[in-house]
């Protein structure tokens, strides 16, 4: 049932950008695809800074080859992209059982502390950035504040000081990683965090040159929000349409931002296939090699 619920959401999407798209015009659209090659080269920056970062920050606390983790990430950064969100921390699991000398619940606490530094990183930058496009007046908060009804406001900061008070009460019962080792986790993933949603922006003014800084900020804070939200599959798709929504409000050359994440969408999907089908078809050949090893071993064993 979950499986054609995800398809079938999916399905909708894709209708909904395909609407789109034609409602822009398929000719506007082809005719604003990035030509510019350093758009091209940051795409791939872009997605292997996920799967090096991690490299580094579980190496904090798995002690395994930097290649062999390397494979491990980027097929769990497939499964989150493609499948749904944190399908990819089940594989990861999984995989830490066939690779670590460790018990299943000390490999479950290490992929649930660092997604909680990994979610609070991402919502420290969201509230910076809120924060800057208020300041800036791209949000007004009093227009905001006076459609929202105050009872709605004060409902909301009582739930967030309860689950505050409980997040700080039972700490060391959600929250395993030593202090050290927490505080280099969450610099590693601040550093990548700013450094790839800085290369994101360049990526899209290479497209779109001579845009407000707070026109991008604005993207920045929906790709935020579309990435934290959990189980959601296919969240390039997902951001696709909300970018065409903001481009027209905010009165973008919408054709372009459309072909932009088109291309990014495509070279993502095309990119997470081949990577997957080649990582899948290295251990296979590598399972076959160690069965062969083995049989070898066992016949050398069986003719002394």
């Amino acid at each position: 049932m979950k499986r054609y619920l995800r398809r079938g959401v999916i399905l909708f999407i894709v209708g909904i950008i395909l609407y789109q798209l034609f409602d822009i015009g398929w000719r506007e659209v082809l005719n604003s695809l990035p030509t510019h090659p350093l758009f091209y080269i940051i795409f791939a920056f872009l997605y292997i800074s996920l799967p090096i970062a991690e490299v580094f920050i579980y190496g904090q606390v798995w002690k395994i080859g930097k290649l062999e983790s390397f494979k491990g990430f980027i097929t769990k950064k497939v499964y989150n992209d493609e499948v749904m969100g944190y399908s990819g921390e089940f594989y990861l699991f999984v995989w830490g059982r066939k690779y670590l000398d460790k018990k299943d619940k000390e490999i479950l606490k290490d992929i649930r502390d660092n997604n909680i530094l990994s979610a609070l990183t991402s919502n420290l930058v969201a509230f910076s950035l809120v924060g800057i496009l208020v300041y800036t007046g791209t949000i007004n908060l009093e227009e905001m504040i006076d459609d929202v009804n105050t009872v709605y406001v004060i409902l909301g900061i009582v739930i967030t000081t309860v689950f505050t008070v409980l997040a700080v009460q039972f700490r060391k019962y959600l929250f395993s990683l030593p202090l050290e080792k927490s505080i280099k986790i969450f610099g590693i993933y601040l550093f990548r965090f700013l450094i790839h949603h800085g290369l994101l922006i360049v990526q899209w003014a290479v497209v779109i040159p001579n845009t407000p800084i707070t026109i991008w900020f604005t993207f920045l804070a929906i790709v935020i929000v579309v990435n934290r939200i959990p189980f959601l599959p296919s969240r390039d798709l997902v951001f696709m349409w909300a970018g065409i929504e903001l481009s027209k409000m905010l009165n973008m050359a919408t054709a372009s931002v459309a072909g932009m994440l088109l291309v990014t969408s495509v070279l993502r999907k095309v990119t997470n296939l081949i990577l997957f089908l080649w990582i899948s078809y290295s251990d296979k050949n590598k399972e076959i090699r160690r069965l062969q090893m083995e049989a070898s071993q066992q016949t050398d064993f069986e003719n002394l």
